[in-house]
């Protein structure tokens, strides 16, 4: 796990360096040879509870001194709601220094996030692209009417997986959450 988190650390960090302003637009989106994945509601939860227990442990080394780590229930929209939609949500709650703060996460099965990376820049302010080290991409965007910030990761087997906190939110630690391949569909 920390190889993972030091591999997304510098990979982000080298879209502070280059500066990218728009996603990278050479990557093909969606792949050419996706494998659905559909999986029951019972395997859904139980993945959920994977992803639960993941965030518990990682969230610690992500955000260094977070308190009082809250997974809420994944599911859609809704918490603990899996009706055939093969993605699923939920939102970690938890202090921070002097903050509270809120990452929501969410994960696309293979072939369920439609837009490229260039299609979701034309609709959000796109402030850096940066390739993730298993061959996927990582666009990090906000939406400064609200005042978010988000980083999506693209993945080379069709799978979306993105972290979304505040604009006051570290992009690379989002940008770590996103990138973390324990948040699958596929394994």
């Amino acid at each position: 796990m920390r190889k993972l988190l030091a591999a997304a650390l510098a990979a982000v960090a080298l879209v502070a360096l280059t500066g990218t302003a728009s996603a990278q637009t050479s990557f093909p989106w969606p792949p050419t040879d996706i494998t659905p994945v559909y999986k029951t509601k019972a395997e859904l939860e139980q993945q959920a509870e994977r992803f639960s227990a993941h965030q518990q442990r990682t969230y610690r080394w992500i955000f260094p001194g977070a308190q009082e780590i809250t997974p809420s229930l994944w599911g859609h929209e809704a918490g603990n709601l899996f009706d055939g939609l093969q993605y699923m949500n939920n939102r970690v709650k938890f202090t921070y220094g002097d903050r509270k703060v809120m990452i929501i996460t969410q994960v696309h099965a293979p072939g369920r996030y439609d837009a490229s990376p260039e299609q979701l820049c034309e609709h959000v302010r796109c402030t850096g692209t940066v390739g993730d080290h298993r061959g996927g991409l990582i666009v990090l965007h906000e939406l400064d009417q609200f005042g978010i910030r988000t980083a999506t990761n693209f993945r080379p087997n069709g799978e979306v997986v993105w972290a979304q906190g505040g604009v006051q939110d570290n992009p690379f630690q989002l940008a770590a959450v996103a990138a973390d391949r324990h948040y699958t569909f596929t394994g």
